[in-house]
């Protein structure tokens, strides 16, 4: 059967959905025949069967439909490249709660990160008992790291019980800091305030103002894995550590007001004037786009083409905004950490992979400033 087109996939849906799902794929190829449309395979009947589960009223594809399905970037951390595993030997103890039964192995945890740690028990019966309860990805468990006596909580995202040594990997409920593993020289805290604005003339729905707040809050996650990319590098044996930054005041309210408890380092990699520079660039790129976009239809060619011109000075002026940023974000470093073990170049692209990209999404979701929030 040669593959079903898009437009056979969704007619197929919409006949699924109208009988409720109780239709044999048989009836259905019969119903998409009589109607001019191609057969559809029993991979993509089955795939209606979960859009219809799911409660969905339209037809997505199955690509579509699993990352949606897996998309939890809040359950997922330890899949994001930023937060880096350390090598490691330390002594731990996994509890397992499963139903009425709650079993503790004994084990080392041969690489750790903020996002979870990763387990192998070297014992066999430890191993064996862990079989037994038939551990799965999301089951909930604690580590005990013996050596420094802290527990952290998390789920299993991994488990291979029938490797020699077993192995089961954690990923915590949130991040954890490495200084307390005795992994990092922290660098010290400050309090910092961010003010970030939209447009003043917009309304704010909750779909806005959550993608704002996450974007801003992924930029300063981006800055401080850079930070820490660069402190590992230099010292690999006590490397210097930015931890995790805490939250001390938000308010959503537009402008959103941030107060942070966070290392100046990464304060540093996130100069108001530069970072502006750039979150006002994607902006008013976005912007021009819509008004050319809308335009595109009434407009006279010379208009177009000015417009057209004007798009492309953006992109070059978001270009420079952008190469500034990182530069200026090289220097810091160069200077916090003299040494050529971490170069220029490394440093730039660190800054290009990660905080850039973010700081673009936070001027694609409608931000048009950001600067120092001064507390009396």
């Amino acid at each position: 059967m040669a593959n079903a087109s898009s437009r056979d996939t969704r007619a197929g849906f919409d006949i699924y959905r109208a009988n409720g799902g109780d239709i044999s794929r048989d009836d259905l190829n019969r119903r998409l025949f009589e109607a001019g449309y191609g057969p559809v395979a029993e991979r993509t009947v089955t795939h209606y069967r979960k859009l219809l589960a799911a409660g969905y009223d339209r037809y997505i594809s199955i690509n579509r439909f699993d990352i949606a399905r897996a998309s939890a970037p809040y359950e997922d951390a330890s899949a994001n490249p930023r937060y880096r595993f350390t090598e490691t030997d330390t002594g731990v103890a996994l509890v397992l709660a499963k139903g009425s039964k709650l079993y503790e192995a004994a084990g080392r945890a041969t690489e750790l990160g903020e996002t979870g740690a990763i387990v192998r028990f070297l014992d066999d019966e430890y191993a064996i008992g862990l079989a037994k309860l038939k551990p799965q990805p999301g089951d909930m468990v604690s580590l005990r790291f013996l050596e420094v006596g802290r527990t952290s909580t998390g789920r299993i995202i991994e488990s291979d019980l029938k490797s020699r040594p077993a192995l089961v990997e954690v990923e915590y409920s949130a991040l954890e800091s490495l200084a307390e593993m005795n992994l990092g020289s922290p660098l010290r805290n400050v309090r910092h305030g961010f003010r970030v604005a939209g447009a003043a003339d917009e309304a704010l729905t909750t779909d806005v103002v959550g993608r704002r707040v996450y974007q801003f809050f992924e930029v300063v996650e981006e800055a401080r894995s850079v930070v820490n990319l660069v402190g590992s590098s230099v010292n690999a044996a006590i490397p210097s550590y930015a931890p995790p930054v805490l939250l001390e005041r938000l308010s959503v309210a537009s402008p959103a007001e941030f107060v942070l408890s966070m290392s100046e380092l990464v304060k540093q990699l996130l100069p108001v004037g530069l970072i502006g520079a750039v979150i006002t660039a994607a902006a008013t790129f976005v912007d021009k786009r819509k008004t050319w976009h809308e335009g595109s239809g009434v407009q006279l060619e010379n208009q177009m083409k000015r417009m057209d011109l004007e798009l492309k000075q953006l992109s070059v002026e978001q270009k420079r905004a952008e190469i500034e940023l990182a530069q200026a974000a090289s220097a810091v470093l160069q200077q916090q950490f003299p040494t050529e073990q971490v170069g220029a170049a490394a440093i730039e692209k660190a800054m290009k992979l990660g905080v850039i990209p973010a700081l673009r999404r936070l001027g694609e979701s409608g931000v048009v400033s950001i600067d120092e929030l001064t507390e009396e």
